[in-house]
């Protein structure tokens, strides 16, 4: 019934678009819960967040409103480049569900903000398609991703994913590549030259050494419900809808083929950033853009309604134990 709204319901999906997020996010509007803090992977944007002293209900308010808003611009992409029906948000909501899996990511985190980024550099990189170079649009990519890591460390492990999209676009011009890098190092450049012009080199240092020079933890999740969600996300629900998806590519016309491609190296790219960050509330809010995609193929492919809403709802369910497991 679920899936079968967002096919064919127009007014009702908007009506699940807001209740459902609104439903999930009520404990933490009543309850807000604190800000999230990550000393060695949050970036100094994020730290520029963290000192406006923001309280946790008006965090909690300004995330809702910024998931809904990177929901809707989600799905615009996946419209404009022919990847859905024009007439359904049914990966918005995707999204907006993956994205609030937890009581305690219901605030202005450093991966939801970056998670921005990182959807407006999927809106950039898709224009490169049937190009010869895309320059511009590589750029714009890659200052993105640039972006994105300043806010959080690990998705600088991106840039991976421009540039084996290149090669999926057959985008094989060094000029190209050249400007993804000028790309992923002009911010980084503007923020050297802030902290030099502090005369304070020291911040320099720190700067690579509290942010760059680590390594992933490797502690095991302490959370039944966390390795639940997990498990059901990953292995019954991602990797079907990975493998649905693939197969689904051979149907589509090419330029379709090539971004679907696209989305499917953004999120085995995106288990990298992941890795980092296996030990917190977000982890999964790293794979959320480019899962959101593989997820929508694998419930409309479902023939019968009643399994695709079994398992929307399964995973409705987990999600909502793990919320009021963790308030």
């Amino acid at each position: 019934m679920i899936v079968s709204i967002f096919k064919k319901q127009y007014f009702l999906q908007f009506v699940l678009l807001l209740l459902v997020p609104i439903l999930l996010w009520l404990v933490a509007f009543c309850n807000p819960p604190e800000i999230i803090v990550n000393e060695s992977l949050d970036m100094p944007f994020y730290d520029l967040v963290k000192s406006m002293s923001l309280n946790n209900l008006t965090c909690c308010i300004l995330a809702f409103l910024l998931l809904l808003l990177q929901g809707f611009l989600l799905n615009h992409i996946f419209v404009a480049n022919d990847l859905i029906r024009k007439t359904t948000f049914f990966p918005a909501f995707l999204y907006i569900l993956l994205m609030s899996s937890d009581y305690r990511v219901m605030t202005l985190s450093s991966v939801l903000i970056a998670n921005t980024f990182v959807i407006l550099a999927l809106l950039a990189f898709f224009r490169c398609y049937n190009k010869k170079e895309g320059l511009d649009e590589t750029y714009l990519a890659t200052l993105s991703i640039a972006v994105a890591s300043l806010f959080y460390a690990p998705y600088i492990l991106l840039m991976l994913w421009i540039w084996f999209g290149l090669f999926n676009f057959k985008i094989y011009k060094w000029r190209s590549f050249f400007v993804s890098i000028f790309g992923l190092l002009t911010p980084y450049i503007l923020l050297m030259v802030y902290y030099y012009l502090c005369e304070d080199m020291e911040l320099i240092q720190n700067f690579i050494t509290n942010h760059f020079a680590i390594l992933p933890s490797w502690e095991i999740l302490n959370q039944p419900i966390q390795l639940v969600y997990l498990v059901y996300l990953i292995v019954f629900l991602g990797i079907p809808a990975c493998c649905r998806c693939m197969a689904a590519r051979y149907d589509k016309k090419l330029s379709v083929r090539k971004k679907m491609s696209t989305l499917l190296l953004l999120l085995v790219i995106s288990f990298l950033p992941f890795i980092y960050n296996l030990n917190s509330a977000t982890m999964t809010l790293l794979l959320a853009p480019a899962l959101t995609y593989m997820l929508y193929v694998q419930f409309v492919s479902i023939k019968r309604a009643a399994y695709a809403d079994t398992f929307l709802l399964l995973l409705v369910v987990i999600t909502i134990v793990k919320i009021i497991i963790n308030c």
